[in-house]
């Protein structure tokens, strides 16, 4: 027992601010008082049971303890004695349990009121602290006199908790009994939320007397003992003499556990079911006798309206029928398990399409038996998995559905003009269930009510060819006693296969997002083998960088081995001899005759073993690169089986939403009084199901402008000498990586006057030459915002809100969208889709300094121009490929809004783009590579860019992805509204000035001498990231070769150098015309004015000590060459 500490007078310190204390006290103690609260009433309304209370005293003793310590002593008591409580719950009788957490929730209450009136009068209320004290004394009093009233009660006999049964008995009883068991689950959970009142009450009654029956014809004793008080206080509610309250259906849960453990027959749990068993069959018969204790029964009661010659009791009785009022929130959306539902709801979404599709079907064919019992079984099914994961009002409502269809099965009634249309709005209500919106739960709630009121028509129309409503009960009654003889015969006449297929017994469902992570994880992978490749690939340049040096080694190896490996020493003369020093014996040999080495000759022969095995070991390094390679392709290759088996794992058929596009025809056809067919192919065409959820909506808005906008009146379609019924065709095809989406009409097609005129008045200034518009770009006009052709605005057209969003939704999937129309034939869509979101393989192309990425899925052809390709007209610079002629736009000035030069020397990508092709001048072409598209979020600065994602190549850079679709709108009106210009040049002129060159990094690169690598490596860096290209050399010599052959634009050169020194390389580049004018910049560690001076005179243009200062150097070559065009970070 833990004692709190009291304190006759606050030990609050006069300096705390007294207020603020108690401010945080309040605060903390409500927090505790809101956790036990929580814990006391669990979500399903019951009990709690002991093992779910074992640690909440922990919250009691940090109340307990901080009252203390604020000087509120009341509730620091208060607070203690429920800390006892709490203590002990797990010795606590089953009969005091109830009864116990009852007087914990009164002790909480009572607490949560006191703490409240500290908050406002920073004092406790002493009254209500009494009040409490006299309430748990009472309570405390009573549990403990009904203790005593049970201390009579023996413990079970062992045989009589686990009786000997025959094995074979066990095996058909024990299955039974949980299913029964699980139905009175089930009708208790459906009582507690007051539902089904009427029907609940006689399945729970007729569970209970079957259990009872079977019990004690097996010889199960102890079992049909609990099971009959239950059964006797069921009848009691029938005949409206007792009624049901929450702590009724509280103890009958009990026993449903309890029979439960007993099931389990396992000889642990004995002590257990000896106390336990005597204890509860108590206060069973209490309950059955109606002298156990229950609460007012005035509003939180159960009856029911079943026909009987008794009394009704005067409280308020819920039925089935109970109007909306009554229908809670819990009813409408359960609290359920995020894993039930994660399974429940892709399943429930497969039979509500099933029943949605052979409706449509049965409206076409009322008399087709094989429709009729799928959709029987259909509905039979969903209500049962709706019923099992406590989806109450979703098998309530499809509870209706199955009744009628089962009618029709039988012949007792008919499929009628409208009984089609009122299932579909059941369905549609079925879908807004499962949406689970808390934020809209009254319309969800008007919704079910009104589909509720539609299907009891149904329902009243099976009731006036059946039999009265006993014996619907008895029906009921003999469903839940033959259970799986019922289930079993209903497989026989339907045709179902008793055991699943090999097929479908080895198909699991797994949940979109943990494939949406796999997916995400190649991706990574996809990246980090990017990053390997480049390793290697460096690895690799490394290598023939060392090879190149191991080169020129040799050649210093050879040249010096040859000079001092085979020296001929001169004899020593006698006066070099050392006095008293013999020659040794060999000394009589001459040079011919005898090799002697000296210490030059050993290092010579030493780096040339050396030089060997520095060959040996760049060859088994270059092996080892070449078995690295391998390897990375085979990586490649399981990469992409990967990539491809789980995204084909994310397919799924493009057919499964065409059910919706069917009904759609069917009910825009019947409100504008048409007659429409829908032939639909390709239904078994995969994308990726990212694809699908965002397609449906597009889909479903072009197929209803088919029928609105497209298809004729039958009047019209006859006179034209078309069948009277209309059709709209949707076709779906794999086109090597993409997918194609059609959806065509044969109507009247698009009226590209009437087009013409809306676009006129609709203005705008690239709306002025609509007139001279070709019939194509005519076309494109239909998905500009707000545009519409309707002459009226009504439900379903005229509002100008359509076409623009089908093409943002398309674009937004690296897609595009293409229309053909011809007058009086009809129009057609074409949606060009990617395979899948995440992995596309894209062409990196180089724009300045910067890289950029556009999917393959858009590029239609890349080249190489020729000069006479190229040509101007007008303001346009095109290319003429075959008969095609192609606008060329430089990628550069519609990136950076600047005027530039379209060169024919520049690779051009040919792009598709919404309705035309178009091509974009680059300056380099990369390779083409995997690349994994990220979105761009909310990055406002690229929001309405022209690029549709991003991703990250080998080297850990960012590379924008482009959406060409994107081009062809926004950025080339902007790039028109700055006066872009686009020129061809020959290259016999490409002579830009000088200025121009100043701003191009290809141009502004320069020579870094010396034969320090440290110096190269750092200077070099400073270059790199100040963004100036550079070479280096490794000597004087190295430099003078270079800068022979290449045309520098600035030389840094160091002063102490092997082979030729500054000085002379200084003299070199002055001597030769290509290089006079050459700025040359000295850097060297000689800072002494006689280096200075000797460097300036032979044509130093600077001179910059050692060790170098960045902001010096960079503004020393910013004075030469100019800025740098990128900082690159």
């Amino acid at each position: 027992m833990r004692k709190a500490f009291w304190c006759s007078e606050g030990p609050m310190s006069s300096e705390f601010d007294r207020q603020n204390l108690i401010s945080i006290f309040v605060l903390e103690a409500s927090d505790g008082l809101d956790a036990l609260t929580k814990a006391l009433h669990p979500s399903d309304g019951g009990i709690p049971s002991p093992q779910e209370l074992t640690d909440q005293y922990i919250i009691a003793h940090r109340i307990c303890g901080a009252a203390a310590l604020y000087g509120f002593s009341g509730v620091a008591q208060l607070a203690e004695h429920m800390e006892t409580l709490l203590e002990q719950v797990t010795p606590t009788p089953m009969a005091q349990w109830d009864q116990t957490v009852d007087l914990m929730r009164n002790i909480t209450q009572s607490l949560q009121g006191i703490v409240r009136a500290i908050g406002q009068d920073g004092a406790e209320d002493v009254e209500a602290v009494a009040r409490c004290w006299t309430l748990i004394k009472q309570r405390e009093e009573v549990i403990s006199n009904a203790t005593a009233s049970l201390s009579s009660v023996t413990t079970a006999n062992e045989n009589y908790v686990l009786p000997e049964l025959d094995a074979e008995i066990l095996s058909y009883f024990i299955p039974e009994a949980q299913e029964y068991l699980s139905t009175i689950d089930e009708l208790i959970l459906a009582l507690r939320s007051k539902r089904d009142a009427e029907d609940s009450i006689y399945r729970l009654f007729r569970a209970a007397h079957t259990l009872k029956g079977s019990a004690y014809t097996v010889g199960y004793q102890v079992i049909g003992d609990v099971v009959r008080p239950m059964e006797d206080y069921m009848v009691e509610v029938h005949e409206k003499r007792f009624s049901l309250s929450p702590d009724v259906l509280d103890l009958m849960a009990k026993a449903a556990e309890l029979i439960r453990l007993i099931l389990q027959r396992e000889p642990t749990n004995l002590p257990k079911l000896q106390q336990d068993i005597p204890l509860l069959l108590n206060r069973l018969t209490l309950m059955s006798e109606g002298t156990a204790t229950q609460p007012p029964p005035a509003t939180h009661s159960y009856g029911t309206q079943m026909p009987s010659s008794h009394s009704v009791q005067s409280e308020p009785v819920v039925n089935l029928e109970a109007p909306i009022a009554h229908l809670s929130d819990w009813y409408v959306i359960p609290d359920l398990d995020p894993e039930v539902l994660s399974y429940f709801i892709p399943e429930a979404q497969e039979y509500l399409e099933l029943l949605e599709a052979n409706l449509l079907r049965l409206d076409r064919d009322p008399h087709n038996q094989e429709l009729i019992n799928q959709l029987f079984r259909s509905a039979h099914t969903l209500k049962g998995s709706a019923y099992t994961v406590g989806f109450q009002s979703i098998g309530d409502l499809v509870h209706h559905i199955e009744d009628f269809m089962g009618a029709v099965r039988d012949g007792s009634l008919r499929v009628l003009p409208g009984h089609t249309d009122l299932i579909l709005r059941a369905i549609d209500v079925v879908r807004v269930l499962m949406r689970r919106d808390l934020t809209n739960v009254d319309d969800t709630r008007h919704r079910f009510d009104a589909a509720r009121t539609e299907l009891r028509r149904l329902d009243q129309g099976i009731a006036n060819e059946t039999a009265p409503a006993h014996a619907l009960h008895d029906t009921t009654s003999s469903t839940i006693t033959n259970q799986s003889e019922s289930d079993e015969s209903h497989r026989q006449e339907e045709g179902l296969p008793n055991e699943k297929s090999g097929e479908e017994r080895e198909v699991i469902r797994v949940s979109y997002v943990r494939l949406e992570r796999l997916m995400n994880l190649v991706g990574e992978l996809v990246i980090g083998r990017g990053r390997l490749e480049q390793r290697l690939r460096v690895l690799e340049q490394l290598s023939q960088q060392v090879l190149t040096f191991k080169s020129r080694l040799l050649d210093s190896v050879q040249s010096f081995s040859d000079k001092h490996t085979f020296t001929y020493q001169e004899a020593p003369s006698s006066s070099t001899t050392p006095a008293g020093q013999s020659i040794p014996a060999f000394s009589d040999f001459g040079n011919l005759e005898l090799d002697k080495y000296d210490d030059f000759n050993i290092l010579a022969r030493r780096i040339g073993e050396v030089t060997a095995d520095i060959t040996e070991s760049m060859s088994q390094l270059d092996e080892s690169i070449q078995r690295a390679h391998d390897e990375m392709s085979q990586l490649q290759q399981l990469t992409l089986v990967m990539r491809d088996e789980i995204a084909h794992a994310r397919m799924v058929p493009i057919g499964t939403p065409f059910t919706r596009f069917r009904r759609a025809v069917r009910e825009i056809a019947r409100a504008s009084n048409k007659e429409v067919s829908l032939v639909t192919s390709g239904e078994q065409t995969e994308v990726d199901t990212g694809i699908v959820e965002r397609l449906v909506d597009p889909l479903v808005h072009l197929v209803r402008n088919a029928v609105y906008h497209g298809i004729e009146p039958a009047a019209d379609r006859i006179a034209k000498g078309k069948p009277a019924v209309g059709t709209v065709y949707l076709h779906a095809a794999h086109r090597g990586n993409s997918v194609i989406i059609e959806v065509e009409d044969d109507g009247a097609g698009l009226d590209l006057g009437k087009i013409r005129a809306k676009a006129g008045k609709m203005g705008g200034a690239q709306l002025r030459h609509v007139q001279t518009m070709s019939d194509t770009d005519v076309l494109q006009l239909i998905f500009m915002p707000g545009f519409s052709t309707a002459d009226k605005v009504g439900d379903q057209a005229g509002r100008g809100v359509g076409l623009d969003v089908v093409k943002q939704v398309v674009e937004g999937m690296n897609g595009h969208i293409d229309v053909e129309s011809e007058p009086g034939i009809g129009t057609k869509f074409t949606l060009h889709l990617p395979l899948t979101l995440l992995i596309a393989t894209a062409l990196l192309v180089r724009v300045g300094t910067e890289k950029y990425a556009i999917p393959l899925a858009s590029i239609q052809e890349v080249t190489m121009p020729t000069p006479f390709s190229m040509r101007e007209e007008g303001n346009r610079t095109v290319l003429q490929i075959n008969e095609q002629m192609i606008e060329i736009h430089s990628l550069h000035n519609i990136l950076r809004r600047q005027p530039g030069v379209v060169d024919w020397t520049m690779p051009v990508v040919i792009v598709r783009t919404a309705g035309t092709t178009m091509g974009l001048a680059v300056d380099e072409l990369l390779g083409r590579q995997e690349i994994v598209i990220k979105r761009l979020g909310s990055l406002r600065p690229l929001e309405h860019s022209c690029f549709g994602g991003a991703t990250i190549d080998p080297e850990g850079r960012v590379v924008l992805v482009l959406d060409p679709n994107r081009l062809t709108t926004r950025e080339l009106k902007e790039s028109v509204a700055h006066n872009l210009f686009f020129k061809t040049t020959p290259l016999s002129k490409q002579s830009p000035p000088q200025e121009q060159l100043s701003n191009e990094p290809q141009e502004a690169r320069l020579l870094l001498i010396d034969d320090s690598l440290s110096i190269r490596k750092f200077v070099g860096r400073m270059l790199e990231l100040a963004g100036y290209p550079f070479d280096t050399a490794v000597d004087g010599e190295d430099g003078l070769r270079k800068a022979s052959t290449t045309n520098y634009r600035m030389i840094l050169t160091d002063l102490e150098m092997p082979k030729l020194n500054g000085f002379e390389v200084i003299q070199a580049l002055r001597s030769r015309p290509e290089t006079r004018q050459t700025p040359v910049v000295v850097m060297t560690t000689r800072a002494r004015d006689k280096h200075r001076q000797m460097a300036i005179n032979l044509g130093a243009n600077s001179y910059i000590a050692k060790p170098v200062e960045e902001r010096m150097l960079l503004q020393e070559v910013a004075r030469w060459l100019g800025k740098a065009p990128v900082l690159r970070k």
